[in-house]
């Protein structure tokens, strides 16, 4: 892997500052009940997730019927340049989106009006900003009440491979992918790390190395993978060689449905095959489960073998967002300026 942290979240284009400190009521609310009562449908809605994530200031428009909420989009607001005010997926957030039950009555064709005006009112709700961008989770199946709300609309690519005996999934890999991973067995051995500190000094090391400096947020970063492992809802996996020198590591999340590839790094002379490695113990581990494994991400040519190899099945992601032309003016001309003091 040519980078040294794959950030495998979906990362918004607007630069993250500091976050307004506002808990919204439903947010507060939906928190306060019980997990079972509210709709999650990735790792990334439920509440504990969120309030790590943020620091607590996430908010959320909901919808309520009968006593019980049955639809949610979080959110975290920003403050921007210019006063202007972003709505945004918190960090480390792979999706987002509209979360409706499942449990909606009727057909699919009613049932899909009615996620259709749920997920109107909930755009309906959210406060005015000049900037808003989500990715949407694997349930949402369109984007049409987003258009029609005036979002943008575009499609980004993931890579899913489903729970299978662990002979079927080695066989689906590619041959070059099978190589490397058989190279790495015979000098690597795998460890659970169970302080994200160690993998973030890791990390930062690695960049040093490369004349790179870091470029996530650190504290968030650690206070989701600290809820995590403390859940058992995620692990970051390490690969040792024989001196104890820790040469990859990655961190994986999961809620019961699927498991989420969301962070990697790698020691300079470590090769492709250390961290292929994990990324397969992790794919049997999260099949030992019942879990999907989701990639997360065709971006890039290094990136597309490295995903492809592993014999996933390509999924859409959908991608929305909605700048006001005062915001979207003063992003070309930070561009530019970039741009120009890059050429000097």
């Amino acid at each position: 892997m040519s980078q040294t942290l794959m950030a495998r979240t979906v990362l918004s284009p607007v630069t993250r500052i500091e976050s307004t400190p506002v808990i919204h009521i439903e947010q507060a609310a939906a928190r306060r009940r019980p997990q079972a009562d509210i709709p999650c449908a990735t790792i990334f809605h439920e509440p504990w997730w969120l309030a790590a994530a943020t620091d607590g200031t996430y908010e959320e428009a909901s919808v309520a019927a009968n006593g019980a909420v049955v639809a949610r989009l979080p959110y975290q607001r920003l403050r921007k340049f210019g006063g202007h005010t972003a709505l945004v997926m918190p960090p480390l957030t792979h999706v987002l989106g509209p979360c409706i039950t499942p449990d909606l009555p009727g057909s699919d064709v009613n049932r899909a009006l009615k996620e259709f005006s749920l997920t109107a009112e909930l755009i309906k709700q959210l406060p005015n900003a000049s900037h808003v961008w989500f990715a949407m989770n694997r349930r949402v199946q369109d984007t049409l009440a987003f258009e029609a709300a005036g979002f943008d609309l575009s499609v980004d690519f993931t890579s899913e491979i489903e729970p299978d005996c662990r002979e079927a999934l080695w066989r689906r890999m590619r041959d070059k992918t099978r190589n490397v991973i058989r190279r790495a067995e015979e000098a690597l051995t795998i460890e659970e790390i169970e302080d994200p500190a160690v993998f973030f000094d890791f990390y930062e090391d690695n960049l040093r190395r490369r004349g790179r400096v870091n470029k996530f947020p650190r504290r968030e970063y650690s206070n989701v993978m600290d809820a995590c492992i403390a859940r058992q809802r995620g692990r970051i996996l390490a690969a040792v060689d024989s001196t104890g020198t820790l040469q990859a590591a990655i961190f994986t999340a999961w809620n019961a449905e699927v498991e989420h590839y969301l962070l990697a790094t790698h020691a300079p002379q470590s090769g492709n095959g250390a961290t292929s490695l994990l990324i397969w113990t992790a794919i049997q581990e999260a099949a030992a489960n019942r879990r999907i494994f989701d990639l997360d991400g065709i971006k890039h040519e290094s990136n597309r073998l490295l995903v492809a190899g592993f014999g996933g099945t390509t999924k859409p992601r959908f991608l929305v967002s909605k700048n006001a032309p005062v915001f979207r003016a003063g992003q070309v001309v930070m561009n530019a300026l970039k741009h120009r003091f890059r050429s000097y």
